[in-house]
Order: structure tokens, then sequence, then C-alpha cells
């Protein structure tokens, strides 16, 4: 046992713990007689005639592995045949879907009585590809990104070593349950999402919940017929706050036969109380000559709209990125009747896009995350800032892609992209010459020269072929504010200021052109260049000069543009965000796909 536990440590210092899972794919008995039947159904099913009704996924990489073992069995030990079949089920907690990784023809290999030896060939070859299919995607991910966003740019993990001699180690010493555990994320974002994937099923599986009838405007105070199927529809997602409620110690078995409450370790001078399914509130007068006891228990019997309901919807308001305003109105209404079924496959789109990102930076570096509007600065350690964000229109779409930081403008200039200045200046040109002079605006040509814009035929100009570029001056009224935050990449975008203030109280916050403009850029700045000597109020002087200062940055965070609408949030509960863009229906497409 100490050899296997130095060996072990050993692998996950040399090659990390990504390798251990993958070698969960090759033996751990080695034979020392050949069997040419694996050779024979290998070449079949390689053939792309799908003889057995089987297509194979690793068409390449499993021919190398068997040719490398001379075609000896992998899979001898019924050990880890059974550990096998338990990674393949369990990766439903995943969010994946075990049917995708042979499971019917391996079961039905499996229960066979007895097995010809090119059926025990196929059992072998099938295991081994299904746990090559299981571990390429745990460890990169089911969908390919490229195909969702066209501009995805992240790393993929990849391998210098020897994989095939690296898989084997794990397997011989039939440690395929710990291997697996070092490579599945292991990460706030994916484990919060794995757990909430599996409290949204158990939801489900005990019934879910009823769509809300429509409740008009009211009042604190007011009374509804509606109300008590709203406190129970938010009691069972965990959106209704507790309240206090005066119990006696000793009749607390009485009292759950009696008036439906639901104690778990009834009898108790501490009853635990299923907040859930008791019916409440209900009559503290004693039955028994006894003390009292205090308890949180949930009201979802009452008709009142009072505080309490107000502060649980402000509560789902906030987990669903609403509007906090304590109201049921029409989009929280809609949110609360998104069926059970819907949550569940967010759930399992937003796991499946933390695996795409598993091996990036764990620490300095900003996330903004496009359908939360908002964005994040990871520093030492920790979530050192956040902040909210305007990101691009549906037509106008921020991409998904990573890139270093590398300098900060104060003051910045603004060169107007071509598709501005053709497709929105143009016709306020042709109405007026006297635009680009308001706004703090020259007008150069191609090579770079200055134009006076009323020396312009206009009218003559066509969107097309517009043959000039805008310059903004900086000062107060510059498109990008105040502060510029440059991460070179082939898409012009990037962070900034914005003096159109006004949005950033909007709940949906998706207006700009692409770029991202930052609720409070200058305390970012701050945050990004602290360790360079730029106080809040250094930055702040600079700015009043109206003058262009850059500054480069010493340490170059990566600045991750990503997609996420259902991740954690400060207060570590799941968190759902509209998909303004459209694209968790494609995720879910492919990841319910099965390969073959």
């Amino acid at each position: 046992m100490q050899r296997q536990t130095n060996t072990l440590i050993c692998w996950q210092k040399c090659i990390g713990s990504i390798v251990f899972f993958i070698s969960l794919l090759f033996s751990n008995t080695l034979l020392s007689q050949q069997t040419p039947e694996i050779k024979t159904v290998l070449q079949a099913l390689n053939s792309g005639d799908h003889p057995y009704g089987i297509k194979i996924f690793s068409d390449s990489l499993m021919p190398l592995i068997y040719d490398r073992r001379d075609y000896e069995p992998i899979w001898t030990s019924q050990k880890n045949i059974e550990d096998l079949l338990f990674l393949i089920n369990d990766s439903y907690n995943e969010g994946l879907t075990p049917e995708h990784y042979h499971l019917k023809a391996i079961m039905d290999l499996k229960n066979k009585p007895s097995l010809t030896n090119e059926e025990k060939a196929l059992y072998d070859v099938v295991l081994t590809d299904a746990g090559i299919l299981l571990s390429s995607h745990m460890i990169w991910g089911k969908v390919q990104p490229e195909t969702i966003s066209s501009t995805w740019n992240f790393d993929t993990k990849q391998f210098s070593e020897d994989r095939i001699k690296l898989f084997l180690a794990p397997i011989e010493q039939e440690m395929i349950i710990e291997a697996s555990a070092s490579i599945r994320p292991n990460n706030l974002l994916y484990n919060g999402l794995k757990k909430s994937l599996k409290n949204f099923r158990e939801i489900e599986a005990n019934g879910g919940y009823t769509k809300l009838h429509k409740i008009e405007s009211i009042e604190l105070g007011d009374n509804n017929e509606y109300i008590p199927e709203l406190r129970k529809r938010l009691a069972i997602t965990g959106n209704l706050l507790p309240v206090d409620s005066t119990v006696l110690k000793v009749d607390t078995t009485f009292r759950s036969q009696q008036e439906g409450i639901a104690i778990i370790n009834a009898p108790s001078n501490q009853p635990v109380i299923d907040t859930v399914t008791s019916m409440i509130p209900f009559n503290p007068a004693p039955i028994l000559d006894s003390s009292y006891v205090t308890i949180p228990l949930l009201d979802t019997t009452s008709t009142i709209y009072n505080d309490n309901l107000r502060q649980s919807i402000i509560a789902f308001q906030k987990m669903y990125g609403l509007e906090q305003d304590g109201k049921v109105g029409k989009a929280t209404l809609k949110a609360l009747n998104v069926p059970i079924s819907s949550r569940i496959n967010t759930l399992r789109v937003n796991l499946e896009r933390a695996r795409w990102i598993n091996h990036e930076d764990d620490d300095n570096f900003i996330f903004v995350n496009i359908a939360d509007f908002t964005l994040y600065l990871h520093k030492q350690g920790k979530w050192y800032y956040q902040t909210n964000v305007v990101v691009g229109k549906p037509y106008h779409q921020t991409p998904v892609f990573k890139a270093k930081m590398s300098y900060i403008d104060i003051n910045p200039t603004w060169s107007v992209p071509y598709s501005i200045a053709s497709k929105e200046m143009l016709p306020k040109l042709k109405k007026d010459a006297g635009y680009l002079k308001r706004q703090n605006m020259k007008l150069y040509d191609r090579a770079n020269n200055e134009i006076d814009p009323y020396s312009v035929d206009w009218k003559s100009i066509k969107q097309k072929s517009f043959p000039y570029y805008i310059v903004q001056g900086s000062g107060p009224g510059n498109a990008l504010g105040y502060i510029k935050f440059i991460f070179p990449n082939k898409y012009s975008i990037y962070l900034h200021d914005t003096p159109s203030r006004y949005l950033f109280s909007r709940n949906s916050r998706a207006f700009s052109h692409g770029c991202i403009r930052v609720h409070e850029p200058l305390k970012l700045g701050e945050q990004l260049l602290k360790d360079q000597g730029y106080t809040l109020e250094k930055i702040e002087e600079i700015v009043k000069t109206h003058e262009l200062k850059r500054v480069i940055l010493m340490e170059r965070p990566t600045v991750y543009l990503l997609y996420f609408t259902a991740m954690l949030g400060p207060d570590i509960a799941v968190h759902f965000y509209d998909d303004i863009y459209s694209r968790d229906k494609r995720v879910l497409k492919e990841l319910n796909k099965s390969l073959y």
C-alpha cells in the first residue's frame, strides 16, 4: 500500500492529474498470450462498415495502444470493469449522458452467459473506447467550443510524454477511481454547478413546481389568493426566507401529526423542520405543559404580501439576474415559470463550458461574463474586485476569446471603427459637416492627412466605399471616457469608460457595438496599477490634464471574455442569466448528440 501511495504521488508530480483519468482506458493485467481476435475486431471496426452495429470513437489512438501491448486484452480485471462502469454511470452527475459511452453494448456483452472469443475481443475494445471517449470529455469537454464561437482561442491541454506508457501505470495498480478524481474539474464554479444540478434534479424528481398565475400589482399588506402558490414555488427552490415560529419542545411529534408539520428528528428539544413540506403557520397554543422553542419555518399558506415575501422575491430576483424590486412583474413571473427541465439543461450546458476552461490561469486574470454583464478581477488568490459592464448588442455580439492586457490609456483618443463611421456618422455628415467639430473629432484620409470636413462633397460619399477615418480627441465627451484597457486582439475589442453612465442602471446591459464599457473604470485602473504606484487620486489628476497618458503594465493579466448563463454568485449560490445571444441551445444540441 505504501508503495502504491508513493508511486501515485510521483506520477502526480511528473505528469499531472490529467494523465491519471485517461489512464483508466487501459489494462491493469499483462497477459502472456496474444489475442488475435482483438486485431481482427479492430480492423473490422475501423473499416467503416460497422459490422457489430458499433461505431468506434478512438479509431486512431486505440490501435496504437493495442499494438504496443501486442493485442493482449486490456480489461481482464473485474474491478477495473466495475470501476469504469461506475464512472460511465456517474457521468450523469457531470451533466453528460452515460448512454453515449457504449453503456448498452457493454451491458449486453457483460450480461451474456458466455462469450465467443470474438465477442470477448469486442467487449474489451468497446470498454477501451468508452474509457477514451469519457476521459476526453472530462478533460476537454464533449462539445468543441470552436463550433459554437468561431472566435474561441483558449488553450487545449496537450501531452508531450509517451501517453501510452503513462496510461498503463494507474491501471496496473487498480487505481482507476482514484485517478479519475484528479482529472475531473475541481474548482468552485464546477463543483457549485454540479451541486446545483443534483439539487434541481431532486426537485424535478419530487414533482417540480407548477406554473404560477399572474399576480396583479400589489402593495405591502395586500391580500391575494395566488400568494400561497407563489410562496410554495419560492420554497421549492430555496428562495422563500424563513420566519420564526414558537412551538413546544415536547409536543413536536403531536403537532407534526395533527398540523402537517414535518419534523425530521422528532421528538427533540431542538427539532429540525422540513421547511418545504410543512404546512404553516399553525396555532402555537400549548397542548402540554412545557417550555417553548423558536424555530425557523417557511410560511407557505399566508395570502398576505408582507415584507418577508417581498425580501424573498428580491432574493429570487438577485439569483436570476432580474431587477430587484420585490414585485412579481412580467420578467420575474417569466423566470419563476421557466420549467425545471430547462433549468437543468442550463446547468448541464454551463458545466460543459466550465470543462472548456479547466486548464486556464487560476490567478491574476480578468473574467468578463457577457451574459451576466459583470467584470471580475481575480488577484492574489481571491476575487479582488467586481463591477458592472455594458456588452455588445445581440446583433453586435461581444466575442468570446482571451488575450493578455498590455497597457492602459488614460485620456484616450478614439479611432472610430469603419462600420460606425460609414453606417452611423456618414448620414449625419451628409446633413451637417460641422458634426465632427462639435464632437471633438478630426477627419483623415488613408494617407493620414487631416481633411477639412467642409471641403468634402458628402452627398457623393457612399457607405460601402467610405474613404476616410475619424479620430475623436481626448476629453470629457470622448466615447471611451477617461480610460481604456488594451489587450491586443484582431477583433478591436477592449474595456473602456463611457460618458453614457445611465446605462449601468439597467438590469440588462447589451447596448454596445461589441466593446465592453466598465461602470467604475478608474477604480479598475487603480486595482491594476496599484503595484506601479498609481493611486485613484493620481489617476484622477492625470484625467484632469485631458492629455493622453499610456501606462505599460508590468504584470499582464489574462482577460477572459466568456459566456455563462449559470454560475455561482458571491453568496456561493447558483445564479441564472438570460441567454442574450441564444447560444445555449446550440451547446445543448451538441451535448445531447451521440458521437456514434
